[in-house]
């Protein structure tokens, strides 16, 4: 394959009834980081490939075959096991990727869906917002966090690949029931004026945008909030840091 392709995963019935590519599960410490839901205790699982190429991606490891052997990295897993490392306790799992919503139409995801939702686990979804959610998941799902990919997190993509209007404008009905947001990671005020650029173009209410800073390391992210904040709060915009590196708990 080439750099930075990824696989055509056969997405038929019969291939994916019980199993998907996991990449990990994780919940020991683990908050998530960003948003709304900032600071609530959970566990991830974070399923393997990507409809898109990043160059940021801090989890090319779910994508990228130029770097990583997926089969390894993303193992063919049965749904049932990887709920069955949840511990009881724990009451949200963030589903995440990759693209998580690749994955929406198996029969192992819908099963994955339900087995959560059996132990009361509320479900959140991460995703790149180029795939419009499948309307029979949103009874177990609550909350999308949608993440566009703008030219700073996706220039390795044409625009017409990473912006697909009119599933912006499914996430943005969801938005106003209140069962998604728009997250953007931004560097600097230019980021956030594109972001405010891409709001507009798509009548996305500025109340669902949460903006939050680029970073590698808490020092970065600590020097870099202020501006984002600031620069975010002026245009009516959320913000937020990212909990999980200064608490280092992934």
């Amino acid at each position: 394959m080439t750099s930075r392709s990824f696989p055509i995963f056969p997405l038929g019935k019969e291939t994916h009834r019980t199993t998907l590519p996991v990449n990990e599960v994780f919940w020991d410490g683990v908050v998530q980081g960003e948003g709304p839901y900032a600071g609530r205790a959970c566990g991830f699982i974070r399923l393997g490939l990507c409809n898109l190429k990043c160059p940021p991606c801090d989890t090319h490891q779910t994508w990228d075959t130029s770097r990583h052997d997926l089969a390894e990295t993303c193992p063919e897993t049965p749904v049932e096991e990887t709920v069955s490392l949840l511990p009881g306790n724990l009451r949200m799992v963030v589903i995440s990727g990759g693209e998580p919503l690749i994955w929406q139409r198996t029969p192992a995801f819908t099963t994955m869906l339900k087995l959560l939702s059996l132990r009361n686990i509320e479900i959140h979804v991460e995703t790149n917002g180029t795939l419009a959610p499948a309307p029979e998941n949103n009874l177990f799902i609550k909350h999308y966090s949608v993440s566009p990919k703008l030219s700073a997190m996706g220039g390795a993509d044409p625009v017409t690949k990473r912006i697909k209007p009119t599933v912006i404008a499914t996430f943005a009905e969801q938005a106003a029931a209140g069962t998604a947001v728009f997250k953007f990671v931004v560097e600097n005020r230019a980021h956030i004026e594109e972001v405010a650029r891409f709001a507009h173009r798509h009548k996305i209410d500025p109340s669902w945008v949460w903006v939050m800073p680029e970073a590698s390391d808490t020092e970065t992210l600590l020097a870099r909030q202020p501006e984002v904040t600031a620069a975010g709060a002026r245009l009516g915009f959320n913000s937020s840091t990212r909990m999980h590196m200064i608490a280092q708990c992934r």
